[in-house]
């Protein structure tokens, strides 16, 4: 049902962005336009069956020590373009390890070098309204794969109690060192979130978002269980968006546009001809001469050629 919710939300508002872009202000931008790349870093925590917060929406404060614990860095980023004024698509990356432990059973478990590579969108509902201000406030969801690798044991003991995904566990409980690198297993996520941004400058924005992660897997942290089926991690984090346009490249022969030629830029062969034709030896005299020094140089030669014909 919840994916459910999720399709119909975002058709709804694939919907509502067609309709109002026979606006102007709503229009799309053109296909070398706003594009943009930025990157974050923050914090996350686990969401799901091995964790101290019984899945509640604020279990702790940051007044309590356990609100500090079981935390990662989390390294993320984003390359898209923005689609209308208020509509942004692009492929977002995160990278983190991610931990933790449940104090009643004494389970614990950790997860190496997560990583998620989705498609995100977002909307600004603040330009959607045309409110002029530099602020932001927009939802963000996306679709794409959460890879992970994961060991459960137990804390009081140390005893290794499950690995996943499961074809890791030879190397685990045999405590062999492997020769190449394990694989992760991979399964399809739902990054959904909110987030506040400000614009520093036009091709510049700061920005803060939290979110969720659902992943369509009850083993992330190595243990299933029925009564928790939905587990994620939620990350908080801080991040700068840097906005460009790519250079507009026109085709050739076309009519009524410029076309960049290279051969016509200023190489400044045209002062080195200049340069070396002053110092040449070569004399360029006109064609034709209407001076008094030229008339007489004509009858003198007319006047040889006479005599001689006379001789």
């Amino acid at each position: 049902m919840k994916l459910k919710g999720l399709f119909l939300t975002l058709s709804l508002f694939t919907l509502l962005t067609c309709t109002m872009a026979q606006d102007d202000y709503y229009s799309p931008y053109k296909s070398h336009e706003k594009w943009f790349g930025s990157l974050n870093l923050g914090v996350n925590s686990f969401w799901g069956d091995i964790n101290d917060n019984t899945n509640k929406l604020f279990p702790v404060t940051p007044f309590q020590n356990s609100f500090y614990k079981n935390r990662h860095f989390v390294l993320g980023g984003e390359f898209g373009k923005d689609i209308t004024p208020f509509l942004t698509m692009g492929i977002a990356f995160k990278f983190a390890n991610v931990s933790g432990k449940d104090y009643r059973t004494s389970r614990e478990f950790y997860s190496y070098f997560n990583n998620e590579i989705v498609f995100a969108f977002t909307a600004d509902i603040l330009k959607l309204s045309k409110v002029r201000t530099n602020w932001g406030f927009y939802p963000r969801i996306g679709f794409g794969v959460y890879g992970f690798r994961t060991r459960l044991w137990n804390s009081n003991s140390g005893e290794l109690l499950a690995v996943f995904p499961d074809y890791l566990i030879n190397y685990e409980l045999e405590q062999k060192v492997a020769d190449k690198t394990p694989r992760y297993y991979y399964t399809f996520a739902i990054p959904f979130g909110v987030g506040v941004s400000y614009q520093l400058l036009p091709e510049l924005t700061l920005y803060f978002e939290t979110s969720m992660t659902w992943v369509n897997q009850d083993r992330l942290d190595a243990f299933s269980s029925d009564i928790k089926k939905f587990e994620g991690v939620w990350t908080s984090s801080l991040g700068v968006v840097y906005r460009f346009d790519f250079p507009v490249v026109r085709p050739k022969n076309v009519a009524g546009s410029q076309v960049y030629d290279p051969a016509l830029k200023n190489d400044n062969l045209d002062k080195k001809y200049k340069r070396k034709k002053n110092r040449s030896s070569v004399i360029f005299k006109p064609a034709k001469s209407h001076t008094k020094s030229a008339v007489k140089q004509k009858r003198v030669k007319r006047k040889k050629f006479s005599i001689k014909n006379r001789e």
